[in-house]
């Protein structure tokens, strides 16, 4: 057994090393200090980290519709707190999807309330930038897609503003806050860690949106325009009904016989949900609004609801019926099979 683990070991390193010597980008933790969770940074293999971090804040710098959603002010985070992404803890990290200048900040909600649920979990919560792959090329881009699919086993795209139309071949009627550059990097980041299927997709309010968008889905831009208000779902709390899926994740929350739970709602829009797509309804509300909806294949789970601001028993008990789901469906690693 040890000539067995011995070869293994050292099979897994050569591996790594090739690996390491075909990347075009490597993963740094970024730990300015006044961040909730380290951001992960893309660094060229002929610059050092703190060039990696001033080529990010200048090419921001240099990006109207960028520098509209940070109001014409650079985010403030220090040029320190930079060491290399670890080989070891990949089965315990979660990557949530920056998309607001607060993001950046320690007065972040939502990140927080991630972050304290997914560390009783013992994973581990980092933030990726804003187009994090700012001044990079279409090949260094595309292999830092591939490095989060296979370093991060679990992404959160948060909740935020609204998906730009055009994305889904509709005019702009109702939507507000749209930020085309930083919607078009998320569609491709999420169809590419979708289409790679080594690990699981959460989506809140935006991030189902346009994690719907980027499989293939259309939105409503205005649900009191075009649904009607007998459901308040701008700032209120209200039932939805849940639906049988393929993996029941929202379902099997429920005790036998019961189909409904109440959820927070701080939204105006929502996915127009269609049969088959990759997608399985699990929830609507009573107007028929799309509360939620499971991936197929296991590997994901949008809501339109908020469970990490919910504050109550149920929100927690979400996340971690997530947690669950995204280990059944996570590839085991290697040292499982010879049992070490």
């Amino acid at each position: 057994m040890n000539i067995v683990k011995s070869l293994f070991v050292a099979a897994v390193l050569f591996i790594s090393l090739s690996s390491s010597a075909s990347e075009l980008v490597r993963l740094y933790e970024w730990s300015p200090g006044n961040t909730l969770a380290p951001l992960i940074l893309p660094v060229k293999i002929s610059e050092t980290p703190e060039q990696a971090a001033q080529r990010y804040l200048q090419n921001l710098d240099r990006n109207p519709e960028l520098m509209e959603l940070f109001e014409g002010r650079l985010p403030d985070v220090r040029m320190s707190g930079f060491k290399p992404l670890d080989e070891v803890t990949r089965e315990s990290r979660a990557l949530l999807l920056a998309n607001l200048p607060k993001d950046y900040t320690r007065n972040s909600q939502r990140v927080e309330n991630f972050q304290k649920i997914f560390a009783k979990a013992k994973h581990s919560s980092y933030i990726l930038p804003i187009n994090a792959n700012l001044g990079l090329s279409q090949s260094e881009t595309r292999d830092l897609f591939t490095q989060i699919s296979e370093k991060f086993p679990f992404l959160v795209a948060m909740g935020g503003d609204d998906v730009e139309p055009s994305l889904y071949k509709k005019q702009n009627t109702h939507s507000r806050n749209t930020i085309p550059a930083r919607d078009i990097f998320e569609i491709e980041l999420i169809k590419s860690y979708v289409t790679r299927e080594k690990g699981f997709l959460l989506g809140v309010c935006r991030g189902s949106q346009i994690s719907s968008v980027a499989l293939g889905y259309k939105l409503i831009q205005d649900v009191p325009f075009h649904v009607g208000t007998d459901v308040s779902h701008g700032n209120d709390w209200h039932e939805i009904e849940l639906k049988p899926t393929k993996n029941n994740i929202l379902a099997s929350l429920l005790a036998e016989g019961q189909t409904r739970m109440t959820v927070n709602s701080l939204h105006h829009q929502s996915v127009i949900f269609k049969e088959g797509g990759p997608l399985q309804l699990a929830a609507h509300g009573h107007d028929g609004v799309t509360e939620a909806t499971e991936f197929k294949n296991g590997r994901g789970l949008l809501l339109q609801f908020h469970p990490e601001l919910m504050n109550n028993d149920l929100g927690s008990k979400i996340l971690w019926r997530v947690l669950k789901q995204k280990n059944v469906v996570m590839p085991g690693r290697c040292g499982k099979i010879f049992s070490f």
